[in-house]
């Protein structure tokens, strides 16, 4: 507990009020001094007696930088007394000044400070909303929360810090990609559903309604009558494996030696992970969306999705980390490798810039670079940078 700025001047006052009245008389000091100090002793009293709020944070869910969304604290006490509330923003994420908009209990975000946490006017035994924008991708910490309780004439203050942390995560972007890329990728997914059937199990009798592709002419020759081949059974489609890591030149770089327009953020810290993290998520999410399951191969670890089951991926690219390209790449069928200069992407046997896979703004595609084997085919597109893929999937898998 601590005296304010008022409660000095209160002080202060009460002081020189004693000084005046051993000099001049005791009157000065029944006008000046008696009532300084009861509202001191008072303000004291009453910052002391407030009980410690305790606090529950709901965040809003999760999704991809640029995009905001609706703090809210809910502050319970066994008596109500108003405070202001400081809850502390980590680096990947930043409070959004609210203006003149109101929460339900009128409370409104009172002053954003230049770095890491928002300031709010509350009432304990209430609850409070603020806006963030998440910044970039990563699993952000979020508090602890400072409640500071004065007193109704402004005199003392005192700071009560609650351990309330909770975790916000912010998925890397997902691009829209060019028809010619989506048409590639779809082939790719249709090719590893279409292999399920070169593993057959046994050979069985003709059934009236077999496809005629799946008669086996050679032993049905031999038997004299029409034989099939019954291919095992399988619960999932074949896996695309999409292997992602960061060439060596590039770890530990961050944004400030790239000009491509794929690597522009909001932030000036991205580093060749988020970009690896980008690309990636794009063509697991597009491979997804085409029906496949894909598996993911990263520094960080091994992760599947599916149409059911993408969120897992997301979070998993979420905190990915920097590091080189899985060694065990033989089976792998879809590359994405980060340098310093930008993203490659590998598969059906050709490399490709990432940002020449992808819808660019103004029409027509990024520059190529002499990394790619075969430039993709370039058109006029509307370039837009996009998350609804992933947070569609999402909200799929919310909804069951």
């Amino acid at each position: 507990m601590q005296l304010t700025r008022r409660g000095y001047a209160v002080l202060a006052l009460v002081v020189a009020g004693t000084a005046a009245g051993a000099t001049f008389g005791p009157r000065s000091l029944d006008a000046v001094v008696i009532p300084g100090i009861v509202g001191l002793v008072a303000a004291a009293i009453q910052v002391w007696r407030a009980p410690t709020p305790e606090v529950d944070r709901l965040l809003p869910p999760a999704d991809v930088p640029g995009t905001t969304g609706s703090v809210e604290l809910h502050l319970d006490a066994s008596q109500a007394y108003p405070a202001t509330v400081r809850d502390t923003l980590p680096g990947g994420v930043e409070a959004v000044a609210a203006g003149d908009q109101a929460t339900e209990s009128d409370d409104r975000v009172s002053d954003t400070t230049a770095a890491d946490d928002t300031v709010c006017d509350a009432t304990v035994d209430g609850s409070v909303t603020y806006e963030l924008r998440r910044l970039r991708r990563g699993a952000h910490e979020i508090g602890p929360v400072t409640v500071t309780v004065s007193d109704v004439l402004g005199l003392f203050e005192r700071a009560i810090r609650l351990d309330c942390r909770d975790t916000l995560v912010v998925y890397p972007r997902t691009r829209r990609l060019s028809g010619t890329a989506e048409a590639t990728l779809r082939a790719l997914a249709r090719s590893q559903q279409a292999n399920r059937r070169d593993e057959f199990d046994v050979l069985r009798e003709y059934i009236r309604g077999d496809p005629q592709r799946d008669v086996h002419w050679k032993s049905s020759a031999k038997r004299g009558e029409l034989m099939v081949r019954e291919f095992t059974a399988e619960t999932e489609p074949e896996q695309v494996v999409v292997a992602a890591g960061v060439d060596g030149s590039a770890i530990g770089r961050g944004d400030e030696t790239r000009s491509d327009t794929v690597f522009e953020r909001a932030e000036s810290t991205a580093s060749a992970a988020d970009a690896m993290a980008e690309a990636a998520a794009t063509v697991s999410v597009a491979l997804v969306r085409e029906g496949a399951s894909v598996s993911l191969l990263t520094p960080s670890g091994e992760v599947t999705a599916s149409h059911d089951e993408m969120r897992g991926l997301l979070e998993h690219l979420a905190v990915v980390e920097e590091g080189r390209l899985p060694s065990d790449t033989d089976d792998v069928d879809v590359t994405v490798v980060a340098f310093e200069d930008g993203v490659t992407v590998r598969f059906d046997d050709r490399t490709h810039r990432f940002e020449e896979l992808i819808e660019s703004a103004g029409g027509g595609h990024s520059r190529a670079d002499a990394r790619s084997e075969r430039p993709a085919a370039s058109g006029d597109h509307d370039g837009r940078s996009t998350g609804v893929a992933a947070s569609s999937a999402i909200q799929r898998e919310d909804h069951r």
